[in-house]
């Protein structure tokens, strides 16, 4: 008699831990569109905040180029010879080389900010030592939903 009783208690046990798996698997599942748009925000707003950045780059380049060619016209209208024409002219070319080679290291230094914030807020959603689901852990919880669905409705209790 023990024996059944053992066999009838595994026979539980087992289906108390199918019906707690598919149990976690639906929360698992019931959860992944909010840490979908979880992530789909944190990243629009790292995108938008990246925006902002490159636009406040453009903007002081914007200024400080406005400021320079200022200056330069000014010379210009009272330069005396030729020479002094061309000294402005090169000057003018030269910091123009020079502020385009800083404009773009500075696009490109908060692109690669946005990029790697972006990273971030995906690599804590997929790290393993997160509370978040990693793809192995949401498709074994899918397994096992299917699974336990199949274990319910074979076993009519």
């Amino acid at each position: 008699m023990s024996a059944r009783n053992t066999r009838t208690n595994s026979a539980g046990d087992a289906e108390n831990s199918t019906n707690t798996e598919a149990a976690n698997a639906a929360s698992l599942l019931a959860d992944l569109p909010r840490r979908q748009m979880a992530l789909v925000s944190q990243a629009a707003s790292a995108l938008y905040r990246g925006s902002e950045a490159v636009r406040q780059v453009q903007q002081d380049v914007a200024k400080r180029a406005t400021d320079r060619h200022q200056e330069a016209a000014e010379k210009l209208r009272e330069a005396r010879d030729f020479s002094e024409v061309m000294a402005i002219q090169t000057e003018l070319l030269r910091y123009d080389l020079q502020e385009s080679a800083q404009y773009w290291q500075q696009v490109t230094t908060a692109l690669l900010k946005v990029q790697a914030e972006m990273i971030t807020g995906a690599g804590e959603m997929l790290d393993p030592s997160a509370a978040e689901p990693t793809l192995d852990s949401l498709q074994r919880a899918f397994a096992a939903t299917l699974n336990g669905s199949a274990a319910v409705s074979s076993n009519p209790q």
